[in-house]
């Protein structure tokens, strides 16, 4: 059909409720899906948070098997099948580790390949240094590179291909208007939750997972609790490290303190509740999180792994994880101390200026990807006639 809009095929793990995966969503529901679709190509047989969603939207989700390094011929064995027999003007990869193998099958199926950095290089361990050495003929492979932050893209593809014509930082954009900060939610959830209207609340969003570093959090909110003893921290998000989280949060006497409210779909309201977000990761690509806790007026207290480009607001404070719980205390304590709920109607403006409004990257990509399949057209059609 002419008239049919230009599908877009996405590689990704599986379409949960993480970082990269929320950041497509936004994107897809705000493109013009008249000119452009989303497909999906992940690596999960269960059905994920935001299945029904993509299929609702007019999406299709196609599965080929995890990549586990040990069946590396059988993963490009079933990439080649799938793009043998699915053709994709635009192939938009947001798997690292495996990235190189199958944009690799997508372009020699004749797809324009793009390869996307969510993540900055972690700590150095013996499985970071597997994913340096696998990914890295990806910088060889893709026709063009994406990342949410300048250091994402060095880390990943290096300054050449950063400071080169292929490469384009896309800001994690969010929903401003949807994650401005609510005085009526903020009691709702309070009263849904037992916390007294009054009483210091810090909060975290994100996966339970060892990059995180929950553990140094729970810590923080110890001290915190030392000098704030009806402090309540809300953690959002769900992992491996759910079990021993909570055995650590009872250790430290913090069980009724401390509110595990797993994946959600209403984050703003959450958001709303908080006086003061805790933020401890080792290393993050950008971090969403911070954006939207930002865009609700929080005061932040991030660690020195985030980018600073994620610093939209004059509130959020970096500090380094080697000062320790203590130092991490003091700082959330004094900028629950100084906040004021007056002050946080109008933070959703601060990530708009700041270039997190998901329209506006929604506008950019939507325009990138029908200006490269024009152009792709264009090419082919000027080959078949010279030939």
């Amino acid at each position: 059909m002419p008239n049919s809009p230009l599908r877009v095929l996405h590689v990704i793990g599986a379409m949960d409720r993480g970082g990269a995966e929320t950041l497509v969503m936004n994107l897809y529901r705000n493109v013009n899906r008249d000119k452009i679709q989303f497909d999906f190509l992940v690596n999960e047989t269960r059905e994920c948070d935001y299945d029904s969603e993509i299929e609702a939207l007019g999406g299709t989700i196609w599965r080929i098997p995890r990549f586990r390094l040990v069946n590396v011929a059988s993963y490009s064995r079933a990439c080649h099948d799938f793009f043998s027999t699915h053709r994709y003007q635009i192939v938009h990869g947001h798997i690292g580790l495996p990235a190189a193998i199958y944009l690799s099958h997508a372009k020699k199926a004749g797809s324009y390949a793009i390869a996307h950095s969510h993540a900055q290089n972690y700590p150095l361990s013996p499985q970071e240094a597997v994913f340096r050495v696998v990914s890295h003929p990806t910088r060889n492979v893709a026709d063009y590179f994406m990342a949410c932050s300048r250091q994402a893209g060095l880390d990943r593809y290096g300054s050449r291909i950063v400071e080169g014509e292929n490469f384009h930082i896309l800001k994690n954009g969010l929903d401003v208007e949807r994650g401005r900060f609510d005085p009526t939610s903020r009691q709702e959830v309070r009263n849904e939750l037992g916390i007294a209207q009054d009483a210091p609340v810090f909060g975290h969003v994100g996966r339970l997972t060892s990059v995180k570093n929950h553990d140094f959090l729970l810590k923080v909110f110890k001290q915190i609790t030392i000098g704030l003893p009806n402090a309540r921290l809300l953690l959002l998000g769900r992992g491996e490290l759910e079990d021993e989280l909570r055995k650590t949060a009872n250790e430290l006497g913090l069980s009724g303190s401390v509110h595990f409210l797993g994946v959600r779909d209403d984050v703003p309201r959450f958001l709303s509740a908080m006086d003061v977000f805790v933020f401890t990761s080792f290393k993050e690509g950008l971090s969403n999180a911070v954006i939207e806790a930002q865009a609700s007026g929080l005061p932040c207290i991030v660690s020195t792994g985030v980018p600073e480009l994620a610093k939209i607001r004059d509130q959020t404070v970096f500090l380094d994880l080697s000062l320790g719980p203590q130092s991490w205390a003091n700082e959330a304590i004094r900028a629950y101390q100084s906040s004021s709920q007056s002050l946080r109607s109008g933070a959703y403006l601060d990530a708009r200026r700041a270039g997190f409004d998901i329209f506006d990257s929604a506008e950019w990509l939507e325009d990138f990807y029908l200006r490269t399949a024009r152009e792709k057209t264009a090419t082919r059609q000027q080959r078949n006639t010279t030939c």
